[in-house]
């Protein structure tokens, strides 16, 4: 209700506006191409310059980009006026005082100084800093303000909006600038209380910014924020898949059962409320990662789905075992944690079920085959949307924040792996070898064993079985069923 709003409500809703709508127009810079953006002014379209009518939020932060570009032009408007202010006026003094002869010398003990004219510039300029703390004060702008003027208070430009004070002022002082900066903050003030006035008074005037498919907005503040660009490590045929589907995002880093590299995918979802992913989206992603596993399979059967492409394969395949590598797989939505509110921290955390167990989907064909190609796992994660939202805004572009935030996604991913199997190292005893390991027990653990390669070459052969299964099994039953004995007990994968 509107008792329920409080003051930091309100200033965090518009400040909450103004960050998406600067969202919007970076969307837009960005992505030319998407026709996704309408403006759409309800009433009065033509402003009093005649130039069409902007929105309350364009004016502000043009107003705040103005005071941004051209702090020179106001410290120069200051030191002129204030020249020759507070100079003795000889003239005034001797006519107008009554010195005291000593010696036939005049000694003058009072003074008459030249009088400063009030002008319009100043007029002009001290009204603007009153607007921007206004601002400040009433929405939480940050402007750094070094002011020599006495400023009209908060207060009193709130009157000034409220009683229609603002225009009739910057009309009584119209075409008084005879620069085109000073004739620009002229027509942007004269916007900004026109429309403050009108959203006062309750005219029928409205401003919108209509966004179709804000959902793409998003998913480029995540691609920003976590994923590779086309070309610098990303193949354009993984992003833009054969079958004609577009993965949101997609990237390079450290497998998560060693340190070979190996392709991370996800998909933004921007919902209203903490609603689960559908069926049908869950069914997308796991064929995002299965179309993934076959593109690099092509490559090693020296088979590129594209005349050119000279893009180098990842291990997704094992050639002993016959295993595959696990395909790291995420949905990420935006979220807003009203009790602590901050656009400095990621809060990157996996939802939960109504459990309380952190959100997790497997589609498999077969029962505790980790290794197996159809067993794909995928998870859901929370991010802090106004960490995002601020990042993308202020074109923070760091390759250690995606290191920190893709670090995130990969031991969580980890630890949810560890949370459901039970990961073994195998190692050769006499004159076994992982080969013959591997093709005395590939019956009966095919897909749950995996080789994988250190930066010597040297290999591991892995065993994973599902906690569930495992716990009917005593350690002895599990050394003797796979020969010749499993040598290390390894609980967790290392990170």
């Amino acid at each position: 209700s509107e008792q329920q709003i409080t003051k930091a409500d309100r200033e965090f809703i518009f400040e909450l506006s103004v960050w998406i709508y600067r969202a919007i127009a970076q969307f837009a810079s960005r992505k030319s191409e998407e026709n996704i953006i309408d403006n759409i002014v309800i009433q009065n379209p033509i402003s009093i310059n005649g130039e069409k009518s902007q929105t309350l939020l364009d004016t502000i932060l043009q107003l705040i980009d103005f005071h941004k570009n051209h702090r020179n032009l106001f410290t120069y408007i200051a030191i002129v006026n204030s020249s020759g202010n507070n100079k003795i006026h000889w003239g005034k003094t001797i006519s107008k005082t009554q010195p005291i002869i000593k010696d036939n010398t005049p000694y003058y003990v009072e003074f008459k100084n030249k009088n400063k004219v009030f002008n319009f510039d100043e007029e002009l300029i001290v009204l603007f800093y009153s607007t921007l703390e206004f601002l400040c004060d009433k929405y939480s702008f940050r402007v750094q303000r070094n002011v020599q003027y006495k400023l009209i208070s908060s207060h009193k430009i709130d009157d000034l909006i409220k009683y229609g004070g603002g225009t009739r002022l910057l009309k009584r002082i119209r075409r008084k600038y005879f620069t085109d900066e000073l004739v620009k903050l002229w027509k942007l003030l004269y916007t900004f209380f026109e429309k403050a006035e009108e959203i006062e008074s309750h005219k029928n005037h409205e401003d919108k910014l209509l966004v179709k498919n804000f959902n793409l907005v998003f998913e480029d503040m995540i691609d920003y924020l976590i994923g590779s660009k086309v070309g610098d490590e990303i193949p354009k045929y993984l992003k833009d898949q054969t079958d004609g589907k577009r993965v949101d995002h997609i990237y390079k880093d450290k497998s998560l059962i060693d340190n070979d590299d190996i392709y991370y995918v996800g998909d933004s979802k921007y919902y209203f409320d903490d609603s689960e992913a559908s069926k049908q989206a869950k069914y997308k992603q796991f064929t995002y990662a299965k179309n993934i596993i076959q593109f690099n399979i092509n490559l090693l059967n020296g088979w590129p789905p594209q005349d050119n492409c000279t893009e180098k394969e990842i291990q997704y395949r094992d050639e002993i075992t016959e295993g595959y590598d696990i395909t790291p797989n995420f949905f990420i939505r935006g979220d807003v944690d009203c009790a602590n509110i901050t656009y400095d921290e990621i809060k990157l955390e996996s939802t939960k079920d109504k459990e309380g167990k952190d959100t997790v989907f497997i589609n498999r064909h077969f029962y505790n085959r980790l290794f197996d190609r159809d067993t794909l796992i995928l998870k859901e994660y929370n991010i802090n949307f106004l960490f995002v939202l601020s990042n993308y805004v202020l074109n923070i572009e760091s390759a250690s924040r995606k290191e920190q935030i893709r670090a995130i996604f990969r031991n969580d991913l980890i630890k949810a792996l560890n949370d459901r199997y039970q990961f073994y190292q195998i190692d050769p005893q006499n004159e076994e070898t992982i080969e013959s390991l591997v093709e005395h027990n590939f019956r009966r653990f095919m897909g749950r064993m995996y080789v994988s390669k250190d930066s010597d070459n040297q290999e591991t052969l892995w065993v994973a079985l599902e906690r569930s299964w495992e716990i009917n099994a005593t350690p002895k039953e599990l050394r003797s069923a796979i020969y010749p004995a499993i040598d290390d007990f390894v609980g967790n994968i290392k990170v």
